[in-house]
């Protein structure tokens, strides 16, 4: 939380996206950790009916988020991006192409150590 002190703390929200391979979720908070605007592809393609893993999806969803962060008077982000789905790139560039400022992009997809166990080897 230290270097987010450097930022303007008054018009600077966290955005996370969530990116899996069937959906990608969006979500805007401020430095409250209150959250100000959710979106998700599931959501934004419900009237197409479309398919949640598409990655044109993520960057409709970005845009419905970009337009609330505007209308309550966010000028600048940081994007923290987890996960390995196919709307990861595309949402990012949602909000690049917008009028908000990107301040960062934080990878913050866990990592494992050292994984699960393998199995036993077979013998013969």
């Amino acid at each position: 939380m230290t270097f987010i002190k450097q930022f303007d703390v008054k018009r600077l929200a966290i955005i996370t996206i969530n990116s899996t391979q069937n959906n990608t979720i969006i979500s805007a908070r401020d430095l409250n950790d209150r959250i100000i605007t959710s979106s998700s592809v599931g959501l934004a393609l419900k009237k197409r009916r479309g398919k949640k893993s598409v990655a044109s999806g993520a960057q409709l969803s970005s845009g419905y988020v970009v337009s609330k962060l505007t209308s309550l008077g966010y000028s600048k982000i940081i994007i923290q991006v987890k996960g390995f789905g196919r709307g990861r790139e595309s949402a990012i560039y949602g909000f690049s192409s917008s009028t908000l400022v990107i301040q960062r992009v934080i990878d913050v997809t866990p990592k494992p150590h050292n994984g699960c166990r393998p199995k036993k080897s077979r013998r013969i």
